[in-house]
């Protein structure tokens, strides 16, 4: 049952309406609320007309609003306080909340049950409803503004972790600046339900709302959109990979707003059980309370595709590649509105594969919505009118009462020129450093290349209809019938390990990526090195060792152990590498163990940051653990030992021969790939032919196929960047 949560993803419909000089009207409210009744096709609805698969608006804080409500009960609230509000079906909840509060300087100034109308409920949204409360903080003490939101964000983490278990139990908001009105209602119903709607006194000065679309999910009163800090509509096709990725990065986190004790008390940033949408909220939000700035955490989870945009300006290419280095992008298909209270924005995702489109209006309001029509406004009223581009963002600075488009963004971002700067003076691209022509192999003599071919069931099927197409075209093999091939668990033949796995794609509402037509968003830019605080900018993020491809060529290889090897004029401690051989004599388990084992103790005690996994030595004696299975072995052991952001892994093997297995050992954490044997292969081959051949065209050829190949298989699953398909794990068993 759990497993079923790890999929969840939406595809919806969202927008957000904004006062552009961040002046609270009821109108607003009442515009935000059309807007969202006007998308109600893009979500599903039952028969009784009433149960769908969510909506909500995020707003700013309703001041006067809650200013009365707090008169009402002869409170008086504070300068500065927070809302918090809560799904529960018991008072202990909130009891445990509260526990909380108290237990970081904060104190419980007024509690009020949201007013509802069950009414305005289909059944099964009425059979899930839960109690819905709203309770007011405020420090206990004096207490920095920076440190009270800190306090926030901790105390509602740690309540979430405390009830984790408790069915029901869900807080859609704690904030100073928002509040969250959403659940399992219709659009059209929402101000029915929520009677705090139909308030004239209920100003806002910006909403984001949404409309949900279960795609493969079930309606859920938590995963109605939209969360804290954004409303997506889309789908997050890396997100596996995006989770794992967060915990490798909590590893190296120093934070200046929390301490480290605090930061343990957060435990997990990415909550359980939630979908696609909720974690990246859940990690917006924590670089947003942590003191990122709002356009540059924006940017570094949903950057432009700028690996293949020479005409980039350089400083702005700058920006991306140095982030690249810490962040990998949130891929799929998305259009996603986000606000920290202060700023708004709205990004389109690379491909452009979700709408957003704009309207300012001569009322000095901004609205962007998946579709135009969602509120009519006389065209004598619109001052500009447009729609995002595929990797461009939009933004409204409340404070100052600016819209901010695209390419006054861009200039924000590339302001800083220290990117540059870091890039030049750390930053290693190998390419530039190989100096010979790329024609070398492992040399095998002929008896003992065989004798590796049959162990890794290097067949002559496989060199006729594998690697000959590759040899001879520089592409992949292609045929038009089926494929009879018994499965690999059922087969009576040797298999591979990696036969075992199974490709998935993108089946519910992606549209497939054309990895040939669309190639400039697509990128196999690799680098190595150790992964360092994220929370902060400095020169060790560009510290990198960078390939354009995880496929390695012998040169490439052999350059990079040279910057890990303390014999060697270019070694650098922060690339020092070490190799391992990942064969066995008798026991492949107690090996396995031991291996993962040595290599921890290694990274811990000697600094190691390149893990070399190596299978050159089997021979009829020794034989070879699955190079996968050591790979996803150590990665999920690095990760428990809080080792993982401190190296790469990079596996020399010759369990690789077509795209396929490069894609496994990539989706389950290797770094880099140098498949010798394919390799020297395919050089036998070449010399079969011509005896003097240069292998240099041979070898690249190769190489082009791998890459294709690669390509195509995260096209499927509509993923561009193979930083987001690395640790995704998106295969069948």
């Amino acid at each position: 049952m759990q497993d079923l949560f790890t999929s969840f993803k939406d595809n919806c419909g969202f927008g957000l309406l904004a006062s552009i000089d961040n002046k609270p009207t009821h109108k607003n409210l009442e515009d935000a609320i059309t807007s969202l009744s006007r998308m109600m096709h893009r979500g599903a609805v039952a028969a009784d007309g009433k149960s769908g698969d969510g909506s909500g608006l995020l707003l700013s804080m309703p001041k006067s609003f809650m200013e009365k409500e707090a008169e009402k009960q002869n409170i008086v609230l504070p300068k500065q306080y927070a809302v918090a509000m809560l799904f529960s079906r018991n008072d202990n909840d909130c009891n445990i909340f509260k526990a909380y509060c108290e237990q970081n300087d904060l104190k419980v100034i007024m509690t009020r049950e949201v007013p509802v109308d069950t009414n305005a409920l289909g059944e099964y949204a009425l059979n899930s409803l839960p109690t819905i409360k709203q309770i007011f903080v405020a420090p206990n003490s004096i207490m920095a503004f920076d440190r009270f939101e800190a306090m926030v964000y901790l105390t509602r983490k740690e309540t979430e972790v405390e009830l984790k278990d408790v069915k029901g139990f869900y807080i859609p908001s704690f904030s100073t600046s928002v509040i969250l009105y959403k659940g399992l209602v219709m659009p059209t119903h929402i101000k029915e339900f929520y009677k705090d709607l139909q308030d004239e006194d209920f100003k806002i000065s910006f909403c984001l709302f949404h409309q949900r679309f279960s795609t493969n999910t079930l309606p859920e009163w938590k995963l109605a959109q939209p969360f804290r800090n954004i409303a997506h509509n889309g789908e997050i096709n890396s997100i596996e990979a995006n989770r794992f990725n967060v915990r490798v990065k909590i590893g190296a986190i120093k934070s200046e707003v929390f301490s480290d004790a605090e930061l343990t008390r957060i435990a997990d940033i990415i909550q359980d059980d939630m979908s696609d949408s909720a974690s990246l909220d859940n990690f917006f939000e924590f670089l947003l309370v942590n003191k990122m700035d709002f356009f540059k955490a924006a940017r570094s989870l949903l950057p432009a595709p700028w690996q293949n945009a020479p005409q980039m300006d350089p400083e702005l290419r700058a920006f991306y590649e140095y982030k690249s280095g810490s962040f990998e992008p949130w891929d799929g298909p998305a259009a996603v509105s986000m606000t920290n209270g202060r700023y708004i924005g709205c990004v389109i995702d690379r491909n452009g594969l979700r709408p957003a489109k704009y309207i300012i209006t001569t009322d000095n309001r901004l609205l962007i919505s998946s579709e135009y029509g969602v509120l009519k406004i006389p065209t004598e009223d619109i001052v500009e009118r447009g729609r995002l581009q595929s990797g461009e963002m939009m933004g409204l600075d409340l404070k100052d009462g600016r819209v901010l488009k695209n390419e006054q963004i861009d200039n924000y971002l590339k302001q800083d020129t220290q990117y540059n700067q870091w890039l030049n003076e750390k930053m290693v691209y190998l390419q530039e450093q190989v100096n010979t022509p790329v024609s070398t192999i492992d040399e095998i003599e002929k008896s003992e290349l065989e004798s590796k071919q049959r162990y890794f069931n290097i067949t002559h099927e496989i060199l006729d209809q594998v690697i000959e197409p590759m040899l001879k075209d520089g592409k992949e093999a292609t045929g038009s019938m089926g494929d009879d091939t018994p499965l690999a668990a059922f087969s009576k033949k040797q298999r591979n390990f990696t036969d075992f796995f199974k490709q998935k794609f993108a089946q519910v509402t992606n549209p497939p990526i054309d990895p040939i037509r669309e190639k400039v968003v697509m990128s196999l830019n690799t680098s190595f090195g150790e992964l360092t605080n994220i929370l902060e900018d400095d020169a060790t993020h560009a510290q990198r060792l960078k390939v354009v491809s995880p496929i390695l060529s012998k040169e490439k290889f052999d350059l990079l152990l040279e910057f890990g090897d303390t014999k060697n004029p270019k070694y650098e401690a922060c690339y020092q590498a070490k190799s391992y051989g990942t064969t066995f004599t008798s026991n492949l388990e107690t090996t396995l163990k031991d291996l993962v084992k040595t290599i921890i103790t290694d990274v811990k005690e000697s600094g190691i940051k390149i893990i070399i996994l190596d299978d050159r030595a089997v021979n009829n004696q020794n034989k070879s653990i699955p190079m996968l299975m050591v790979v996803s072995h150590l990665n999920q052991e690095l990760l428990a030992n809080n080792q993982r952001h401190k190296v790469s892994i990079i596996t020399v093997t010759g369990d690789v021969y077509d795209a396929h297995m490069a894609a496994v050992l990539l989706g389950f954490g290797a770094t880099g790939i140098y498949p010798y044997l394919l390799y020297t292969t395919v050089a036998t081959l070449a010399r079969k032919k011509d005896a003097n051949i240069d292998l240099t065209i041979t070898l690249k050829k190769i190489r082009n196929a791998l890459n294709a190949g690669l390509m195509k298989i995260m096209s499927k699953m509509g993923i561009a960047t193979v930083a987001s398909y690395r640790n995704a794990k998106l295969f069948d068993i």
